[in-house]
């Protein structure tokens, strides 16, 4: 089933995730329901809590319940509309009917300290090497997380980068922006691949204070206290450049 046809004619969602990262439950009405095949739906809600696939960032799992109970398996987007596609486990889905949202938390909780310790690790990366290091890819989530750099990156300075980054941590804020695009130019610092940004009026920005500022719709902690400790796992060789692999405790 192509998520286009899902959604055509939908309104975009309203994404209570890049409010509220911490946000574990909401309601939701549902605005369509398309079955796959058995017990296997694609749902449209008019808000979701949960981060579809994108930007770097593994899908949000997690549950529709109420009058049904629907194990969302996976968050995708299509234009500006997320779907939920999963699994029917009780009840029958309707189109219309009023349901809450609930997040795997502890899944999503570990994605957000990944991803705010893959912007650390971006300006440690810098720091080491002595440049700005562009990004080409990243997983920031499981089953194993890693960012792809643009440069050659010894597997030698893996520990010198793990201790650098870990140094950065000290407890700083993590901010959450909205700003224009007259304005993105002052409020960003440190900031990768600005040359690939789409044109937008507005743009989300986080920001790591004293590390970086980069435009970013993803989900965050609010201080860098919350990602513990970062570890490099290991680094291997890709096209143009390397995968760095890494975890949080």
């Amino acid at each position: 089933m192509k998520i286009a046809e899902v959604v055509e004619g939908l309104p975009p969602t309203e994404k209570l995730y890049l409010r509220d990262s911490y946000l574990r439950r909401a309601p939701t009405r549902l605005l369509r329901v398309v079955k796959e095949k058995g017990s296997r739906y694609y749902v449209v809600p008019t808000s979701s809590i949960f981060h579809p696939l994108g930007g770097g960032q593994p899908s949000d799992m997690g549950w529709l319940t109420g009058e049904v109970k629907f194990e969302v398996k996976k968050a995708l987007e299509g234009g500006r509309v997320i779907v939920l596609y999963g699994k029917l486990l009780e009840g029958e889905l309707v189109e219309g009917m009023e349901v809450t949202q609930e997040l795997d938390w502890e899944r999503r909780y570990y994605i957000m300290r990944l991803h705010t310790a893959g912007h650390v690790i971006d300006r440690a990366v810098s720091d080491v090497i002595g440049e700005r290091v562009s990004t080409l890819g990243a997983l920031h989530g499981p089953p194993r997380a890693y960012v792809e750099y643009g440069a050659p990156i010894d597997s030698s300075l893996l520990r010198e980068i793990e201790e650098r980054a870990n140094k950065l941590l000290d407890g700083r804020r993590v901010l959450v922006l909205e700003v224009s695009r007259e304005e993105l130019p002052s409020r960003i610092y440190g900031a990768p691949n600005l040359g690939r940004l789409p044109e937008m009026d507005r743009y989300r920005v986080v920001e790591v204070e004293g590390v970086n500022a980069i435009p970013c719709s993803g989900t965050h902690v609010k201080s860098t206290s919350e990602i513990g400790s970062i570890r490099l796992l290991g680094i291997e060789e890709i096209e143009g450049g390397v995968r760095l692999f890494y975890d949080v405790k």
